[in-house]
């Protein structure tokens, strides 16, 4: 299973891969180098144009919003901001209504969106709805500009050249290979195959026989029988 963090670096480092690690090190350092500076640009731009909340996130309520209009609540607790919430059922996309649960107090939801991605689902904004609450009120702070923006203006030094690097002594180290781990190449590789009580293990003082006329003293590529 793969996070959405992993494919955004999949994707930015799709040719790099492939590179020795020494390369991937460095091509993954000046990488950032570019793409941090920018985001940070951008970012900053939209706090002074007065934006507070992350695009991504205002596109996901604005779309929950609209099918929230599809679903009906119950309010079990108001001082606790308990509720029920059911689907309607659509026949013909066959979608069949399913009942959730959500507390809007400790910000979870049966769904696992809610708690899952920190910003209300569509059960929970339906639920918000109910009260005529605020959906953005109930959206983790990770998701304003001002946190975005303060991970982004990360600053990465430029590297100095390899002659500048400090000394650095390896006597402390001795790094041992582990033979263990080393592939065998010569002879007949082991079997790993898990044996039982049905299989015939041949011994080691056992006569070998032809394969073509099950006699001893040859073999069946040296058998005098076979062209007979």
């Amino acid at each position: 299973m793969t996070t959405n963090l992993a494919e955004c670096i999949n994707s930015i480092l799709k040719r790099t891969r492939h590179l020795p690690i020494t390369s991937v090190v460095q091509e993954t350092y000046f990488r950032l180098t570019t793409l941090f500076p920018k985001q940070a640009v951008s970012y900053k731009g939209q706090m002074q144009g007065g934006h507070i909340w992350c695009r991504k996130v205002l596109q996901a309520i604005n779309k929950s919003k609209v099918r929230a209009n599809t679903m009906y609540t119950v309010c079990h607790n108001c001082d606790n901001l308990w509720f029920r919430v059911t689907e309607f059922d659509i026949p013909n996309q066959g979608i069949t209504g399913k009942k959730y649960r959500v507390h809007l107090r400790n910000r979870i939801c049966d769904y696992g969106s809610f708690d899952a991605l920190r910003y209300p689902c569509t059960h929970a904004i339906t639920a918000c709805q109910n009260l005529c609450l605020d959906p953005m009120s109930y959206v983790d702070d990770v998701y304003k500009i001002e946190y975005i923006y303060n991970v982004w203006r990360h600053v990465f030094p430029p590297v100095p050249d390899e002659r500048k690097w400090p000394s650095v002594s390896f006597a402390p180290f001795k790094l041992l290979p582990d033979r263990e781990l080393r592939r065998k190449l010569k002879g007949r590789p082991c079997s790993s195959r898990i044996r039982n009580n049905m299989d015939i293990r041949e011994t080691t003082n056992q006569q070998k026989l032809c394969g073509w006329c099950r006699n001893p003293g040859h073999t069946s590529r040296s058998c005098p029988n076979r062209n007979g």
